[in-house]
């Protein structure tokens, strides 16, 4: 027969919280990655004079109609992800600190659906979240805290 649970395993957190701690480091580091990537592309894109670069119907214009369709879909979520990169960062920057408080479940939620849309980097923090919040003693560790 087992013994009851006290909430707690061998790495001293109770059941949960420390998944829900490597992933809000994960998210915070991500985020930072992310914001750090949108500003240097813009800035970059500023220093050289090619703003134009983050012109989606430009730049498709430039490949003079070869995989017109698959170019300007690629360009259009390059320029995306340049342009907003610092908002999908500080979502998952905020969502990270909701995670290491045990708070904002919601929140966390919402960064996750969208940040999988931001690739690479923030799908594999939104998979990795994901799959956490629908376990349940990850669940759990969000209500012991009062959320």
């Amino acid at each position: 027969m087992s013994q009851p649970s006290n909430h707690s395993n061998r790495s001293g957190f109770p059941r949960g919280t420390g998944y829900l701690y490597f992933i809000g480091f994960l998210q915070i580091l991500t985020g930072v990655l992310g914001v750090l990537f949108s500003i240097f592309g813009l800035l970059n894109s500023e220093a050289v004079g090619a703003g134009g670069v983050l012109d989606p119907q430009q730049v498709a214009e430039s490949f003079s109609g070869r995989f017109e369709g698959l170019i300007s879909l690629l360009v259009g979520f390059i320029s995306f992800q340049t342009r907003y990169g610092w908002a999908l960062g500080l979502l998952l920057i905020a969502s990270g600190l909701c995670c290491l408080k045990r708070r904002g479940r919601v929140l966390v939620w919402v960064s996750t659906l969208v940040n999988l849309f931001n690739v690479p980097h923030g799908t594999t923090a939104a998979l990795m979240t994901w799959h956490g919040l629908n376990r349940r003693r990850i669940a759990q560790a969000f209500s012991d805290s009062g959320d």
